[in-house]
């Protein structure tokens, strides 16, 4: 069961989702075999990300996270790293099934996550990676369906994970500090980091009428985005601004996170 929650199988679940959501946008619910292959291809590559994360943040969570499997010792290491060499094995054989297209991107995600675990993590570019590689599950399930309005939740979803993943950095600061890890509130400060944030999502709440002005998406989208997406998200906005305690970070990034479930919903409803 501790490898189940080490694959953080929510995660790995609201990426299958992302990818449908990025063939379904604008052009409506169908589920060919095909899709539904490149769904669990989401699955299994988020899943491998997770893995190789958990496997290089030993260290780190010791401060950060001491109660993870790796660093509680609950799960023995050369075991995780057999699971994450089968669900990239998995994903890339798989995805040649679909087509070239998709076997490319997924190398190419798959080879991201590697580099960013291994290399990237320490350095100020690590959420800008992090956040171009979530919305690629939506171009994903674009490229199955040859559906290019798939652009639109890859867009959202960048300006939603920049301010996110710069807020968890900002709750991990102390951990990434002790080991040498170069992240935006660490180079910058958590007054600067955090008012970047805050104008990422100021710039998220301009371009989320976009689908609806432009007649890709219903009322009922923007129906959702108001009354559930914008409340939270401008909430945390100002809480950025206003320079929230430490202890509130991570409830920022919690809340941010519903706000991108809600967009999910919104997109297909």
């Amino acid at each position: 069961m501790v490898y189940v929650t080490m694959l953080r199988p929510i995660n790995c679940i609201i990426t299958l989702v992302s990818v449908w959501v990025g063939a379904w946008i604008g052009y409506g619910f169908t589920l060919p075999p095909s899709l539904i292959l490149a769904g669990m291809i989401g699955f299994t590559t988020c899943g491998f990300g997770n893995l190789i994360n958990d496997l290089y943040d030993i260290k780190i969570d010791k401060i950060n996270n001491p109660q993870r499997p790796l660093p509680a010792g609950k799960a023995n290491r050369k075991l995780v790293v057999i699971l994450a060499l089968c669900l990239l094995i998995i994903s890339l054989v798989f995805s040649t099934s679909i087509n070239i297209a998709v076997f490319f991107l997924v190398l190419g995600v798959s080879i991201l996550l590697f580099a960013y675990a291994a290399f990237l993590k320490k350095t100020a570019v690590a959420n800008i990676i992090v956040s171009a590689i979530t919305g690629l599950s939506f171009i994903l399930g674009g490229i199955v369906l040859k559906n290019p309005v798939s652009v639109y939740p890859f867009i959202f979803s960048f300006f939603i994970h920049m301010p996110r993943e710069i807020i968890k950095d900002i709750a991990d600061i102390k951990g990434d500090q002790r080991n040498n890890v170069i992240s935006l509130p660490i180079a910058l400060g958590i007054e600067r980091a955090s008012i970047i944030s805050g104008l990422f999502l100021g710039v998220l709440c301009i371009l989320l009428p976009l689908p609806y002005i432009l007649e890709i998406l219903s009322v009922r989208y923007m129906v959702v985005v108001l009354f559930f997406a914008y409340p939270v998200i401008i909430y945390c906005l100002i809480k950025l601004v206003k320079k929230p305690a430490a202890g509130e970070f991570s409830k920022l990034s919690t809340f941010l996170k519903f706000a991108m479930a809600t967009g999910l919903v919104a997109m297909i409803i």
